[in-house]
């Protein structure tokens, strides 16, 4: 047991100096000699009171008239001490803000960056959500805290050492007895800090879900079914219900902590109190100086308010601990599952473009494939269309088609490579996607467009020319900023756009960017008729020499393709051109009678 504890501590340690060096390194150089230097002088403090005590006895008891030299000599040095201490405890305490602050950006910063890089297959997963939730236990302060906690150990470590030499020269005999009522509650409070770790780790869940109760009472996207439905009432009592719960649990568990701190500074007391009578006793009847009592007392009241707070730190650091390895584990949640660490060049020349072959995909945890043997493909300046019921699979294809899952088996290929032998980032800058539920970001309508391939030097002509071949240039000049309208009610001076018009700003991000596929789901759902018309009447010349994919219900969109898969279960069930299909009398001619029944 005594292994594991040193090898945890260990760790702790590298982990705790792995963050330090990454995010302040000369800082914490800095606080380090800082903090040496505030534990010295608050040992110099005791001792020069010391010497001031046995400064005033001495001059007391030679009758001399009058303050003599040695005496404000020693007040001067004691006054002069006790204004460095302070000076070296206050830019102690500037130092560690500062630290706490460079070392918190850090912590979020690579949380962020993992959160960003990972696998989409994490986002599906309530483990993934539960180890970031531990994660972020403690939100932004929790890393200052915890370099805090260290820092504030090694000063009080130091402190307590140097008081137990000095006590022990004034009488070592008194050192068990100081030292077992420190040992007990270290012991107490890391058992403590254990279990209010473990059951606060076990509450991932109910926090998360609290959140969520929170984000929808909150926000606007449930704003109206709230109100309609009146369910307002039914999340607020769910809520309350949850955070009841997880308050009456940490309640619990701190009460127990307070009731033994209580007892430890009972025990404590006593100590204190035998202690100093002893020492006084023999004081008296062995004709010690005063000044020795004097600082006996001030050392035993600073050793246990050392021994206190290292104890409490220290326990805390247990905590920190345990904390650091779930921050750790999910540091370590793979990014990509790169089949070479040396990625190919992208081809410079495209001709057979991107290719499905013999695909099968299954989710994790499902008992059936979503995607089976599928094989299909896209050209530069071809249109191809995906039809297909709700659930049939098509969403899974274009994960696949855009990397953001690699299939379980079979191929997708850029040329004939597969495209696992690809930098991700750099194959999906090949691709311009627009989801069914694309994203809308609090920002201005240019920023909007321009977030379509953010790294690309922004122009007004060249935001202005793709939000015109989106259709979307006519609304825009009519809001109250232009393109430099502030979008979503969020934040001051907001507009918010129809669900037709965040399509055709999402669309328009897709045509900004300079790729070479367009891949669209849906696009036009939320658009009416005519706006529908005027985008794809010469949606080919709007797309330039692109290949696209486009997914959708509507038939006057999918007319416009040069070739038509149609899936069903997973599965490429027919395809072909518009023509080719309606003479198979199959499930696209089906789906064709059923919509032109309502165009005659």
């Amino acid at each position: 047991m005594m292994k594991t504890r040193i090898e945890q501590l260990l760790e702790l340690w590298r982990d705790v100096l792995s963050i330090l060096k990454n995010a302040a390194p000369s800082l914490s150089i800095a606080v380090t000699a800082v903090t040496l230097i505030e534990a010295i002088m608050t040992l110099l403090v005791l001792y020069t009171i010391k010497l001031l005590v046995d400064s005033i006895s001495a001059h007391l008891a030679s009758a001399e008239p009058g303050i003599s030299a040695e005496l404000i000599y020693v007040l001067c040095a004691t006054g002069g001490v006790i204004l460095l201490a302070a000076l070296a405890q206050n830019l102690a305490a500037i130092l560690r803000m500062r630290q706490g602050f460079l070392v918190s950006d850090y912590v979020d910063r690579e949380i962020h960056g993992r959160a960003i890089a990972v696998g989409l297959r994490y986002y599906e997963s309530p483990e993934y959500y539960d180890a970031l939730e531990r994660a972020r236990e403690g939100g932004s302060r929790r890393p200052a805290q915890l370099i805090s906690n260290v820092v504030i150990s090694f000063r009080a470590m130091i402190t307590l050492v140097g008081v137990l030499v000095l006590i022990s020269s004034i009488e070592y005999r008194l050192l068990p007895v100081l030292l077992i009522p420190i040992l007990i509650a270290l012991f107490i409070r890391i058992h403590h800090a254990r279990k209010l770790f473990k059951w606060r780790m076990s509450r991932a869940q109910k926090e998360r879900r609290a959140s969520y109760l929170d984000f929808v009472m909150t926000k606007a996207a449930h704003a109206k079914d709230l109100r309609i439905n009146g369910i307002g009432p039914f999340f607020r009592d769910q809520f309350s219900k949850i955070r009841e719960e997880l308050r009456n649990g940490e309640t619990e568990i701190e009460q127990a902590r307070i009731l033994s701190d209580f007892m430890m500074v009972a025990l404590g007391a006593i100590v204190f109190v035998a202690a100093s009578t002893w020492l006084l006793a023999q004081s008296l009847g062995q004709d010690r100086p005063i000044g020795d009592v004097v600082l006996f007392v001030l050392l035993l009241r600073r050793a246990e308010t050392s021994g206190r707070e290292m104890v409490g730190n220290i326990s805390n650091l247990v905590d920190d601990h345990l904390f650091l390895r779930r921050l750790t584990d999910f540091l370590s949640v793979p990014i990509q599952n790169a089949r070479t660490s040396r990625p190919s060049d992208l081809p410079i020349k495209f001709s057979s473009g991107l290719e499905l072959a013999d695909v099968t995909f299954q989710y994790d945890a499902t008992e059936y494939p979503a995607l089976r043997n599928v094989s299909m493909q896209l050209r530069p300046g071809q249109i191809v269309a995906l039809v297909g019921e709700n659930g049939s699979g098509k969403t899974t294809l274009i994960k696949l088609l855009t990397r953001l899952y690699d299939p379980t088996q079979g191929h997708v290929l850029l040329e004939g490579q597969d495209v696992r032998e690809f930098d991700p980032h750099a194959f999906r800058a090949l691709l311009s996607v627009v989801f069914q539920d694309y994203a809308i970001y609090a920002d201005t309508v240019a920023e909007n467009i321009r977030f379509g391939e953010v790294g690309r030097s922004a122009s007004e002509g060249s935001i202005s020319e793709a939000a015109e071949k989106a259709g979307a240039s006519g609304f825009i000049e009519a809001l109250p900023d232009s393109y430099e309208t502030q979008l979503t009610k969020i934040f001051d001076k907001g507009h918010d756009l129809s669900i037709g018009q965040w399509q055709r700003i999402a669309l328009a991000r897709s045509l900004y960017a300079t790729s070479k596929f367009l891949i669209l789901d849906e696009p036009t759902s939320a658009m009416d008729a005519k706006a529908e018309f005027e985008l794809f009447e010469n949606f080919r010349t709007r797309i330039g020499d692109r290949g696209a994919l486009i997914i959708s219900h509507r038939l006057s969109t999918i007319r416009q393709a040069d070739y038509i898969y149609v899936m069903a279960d997973g599965e490429i069930v027919e395809q072909g051109t518009h023509d080719e299909l309606v003479s198979l009398r199959g499930r696209y001619d089906q789906l064709f009678r059923k919509q032109a029944k309502h165009y005659r």
